[in-house]
């Protein structure tokens, strides 16, 4: 069982837009032979494109957090890494916990501002999203996902599909529109808009 600190792990998404060291997540290289030999589900498109997943496990505040890994190859080249969380850790300790300045980034929002994302000019992806029930006291990390900065060619843009997708989902929402909406919204989006002020 893998426990390395998940904000030593997101630092290091913020620092290269992906996740360059393999061994955070317990392997020694993103090929897909390691990737089969450690037990990770391979899909496949019947192209070059090819996912492989598994679980893993890592620390966050003294407790154990699972996450889903994901590794995208395309024609045997890594292109992508990512991770999905779930509603395990929040955005607000991320954000707290990484260096400071952020790179530069965009924020996203849904019409509701329930859900949204971070789309850094790495590539990097951080789709985020309230309580699913109750008050929306929290944003709570969803989904990682890292791209390559220049992976080589290929039929399918990863990088462009991430952001198209995140673009489709959210609207775009400056900071002085994120203090004004703040002003009047729930909790989740006063902390978010406090956090990216700092």
């Amino acid at each position: 069982m893998l426990f390395h600190d998940i904000h030593a792990l997101m630092q290091s998404y913020l620092d290269d837009g992906w996740l360059r060291e393999p061994q955070a997540v317990g392997l020694t290289t993103f090929t897909a032979p390691e990737l089969l030999a450690c037990g990770f589900y391979e899909l496949c498109d019947g192209g070059q494109l090819c996912l492989y997943e598994d679980e893993r496990w890592f620390r966050r505040a003294g407790r154990a957090v699972q996450a889903s890994f994901k590794v995208y190859l395309q024609g045997g080249r890594l292109h992508a890494n990512g991770l999905e969380l779930g509603y395990q850790v929040r955005l607000a300790s991320v954000l707290r916990a990484a260096r400071r300045p952020l790179p530069p980034y965009r924020l996203l929002l849904e019409a509701g501002a329930r859900s949204g994302a971070l789309l850094f000019d790495s590539g990097l992806v951080l789709q985020f999203a309230a309580n699913l029930r109750g008050a929306q006291r929290h944003y709570f990390l969803t989904l990682v996902e890292g791209q390559l900065p220049d992976p080589g060619a290929g039929e399918l843009d990863l990088r462009a599909a991430s952001e198209g997708h995140v673009q489709a989902l959210y609207g775009h929402c400056a900071p002085e529109e994120l203090q004004r909406q703040a002003r009047r919204g729930h909790a989740a989006l006063r902390e978010l808009a406090q956090l990216l002020a700092a």
